[in-house]
């Protein structure tokens, strides 16, 4: 029976962004990190150049061989490679750090009598020492069963995270909902400041500069108030005119964020009649015209 605590050995394969904050912040709390490699070995001896007693080598099998756990944070495409690469030991732990890859990828790896599990920090690595800092408060996606799970319940508790515990079924779906809030809100952000350029001359940095404010107040209303407590805007007002000039807007000078901005408000509406201050009636207007406008402006 497979046993895993804080004085297990940790290797680390893949040597990016994620594979270096972790690291960090799992030395800084105890874990001991005996080994890195990457594709290049001038990745590994990087990022072991960060943590005190890692190693840089230069073989997957060599990090494997160091350690009772190894920690795939490659890119999410080549996770299965990798493990079917290496030769397991009974007992040691593979945990892979994707959101919405399954377990199944250990397929190999468990046939050998690997113990594995994932372990996914809902968390921007725009560097490393950024993500460092950032870890602490972060929600963690792990999905693991019996001591592999509490183990990593542990080590994300340990980082100053939340853990959640998903099954199979759920990875595309959670990883989808986490790329909405991610990567996707960046581009609306990005479509935001372009809109801006193109219209009234102000350049990306400046829009950019404008509208991260009202981002981080939009967080902490939301955390002060919750949802549907938080949710503001002129939807959850019934302000119809409101939306009817933003609708004419987009139409006659950004025709290709019209689609996005009705479809998003679309969606979001019920969390405006949740929260229950705009009259049914303005409701079921802004719905109808909002449906209307997504009707009859396919996108080209």
């Amino acid at each position: 029976m497979a046993s895993f605590s804080k004085s297990s050995k940790i290797a680390f394969i893949g040597s990016g962004g994620v594979a270096g904050a972790f690291s960090i912040a799992l030395s800084k709390n105890g874990y001991p990190i005996v080994a890195a490699s990457s594709r290049t070995f001038a990745s590994a001896e990087k990022l072991a150049s960060r943590v005190k007693g890692c190693k840089a080598v230069k073989t997957l099998q060599e990090a494997a061989d160091m350690a009772d756990v190894v920690i795939i944070t490659t890119f999410d495409g080549v996770i299965g490679d990798v493990a079917d690469s290496i030769h397991w030991k009974p007992g040691q732990g593979a945990v892979h750090c994707s959101g919405v890859t399954k377990l199944d990828v250990f397929d190999n790896a468990v046939k050998q009598g690997a113990i594995v599990g994932s372990l996914h920090p809902l968390q921007a690595f725009a560097s490393v020492e950024e993500a460092v800092e950032a870890l602490p408060g972060s929600t963690f996606g792990i999905e693991a069963e019996g001591d592999m799970r509490k183990y990593l319940e542990t080590m994300a508790l340990d980082l100053g995270g939340h853990p959640i515990f998903l099954k199979a079924e759920d990875r595309e779906i959670y990883h989808a909902s986490v790329v909405t809030v991610g990567g996707l809100l960046m581009a609306l952000i990005g479509i935001v400041a372009d809109t801006w350029r193109d219209n009234f001359g102000v350049s990306r940095d400046d829009a950019l500069r404008a509208v991260l404010p009202i981002i981080r107040g939009c967080a902490d209303t939301l955390q002060a108030n919750g949802i549907p407590g938080g949710i503001a805007g002129p939807y959850v007002r019934g302000d119809v005119g409101t939306v009817q000039k933003h609708l004419d807007a987009f139409k006659t000078r950004a025709p290709d964020g019209l689609q996005m901005y009705a479809n998003i408000a679309l969606a979001g509406l019920y969390l405006g009649r949740e929260k229950g201050k705009a009259d049914p009636k303005d409701m079921d207007a802004i719905e109808a015209l909002l449906r209307k406008y997504i009707k009859d402006n396919p996108i080209s």
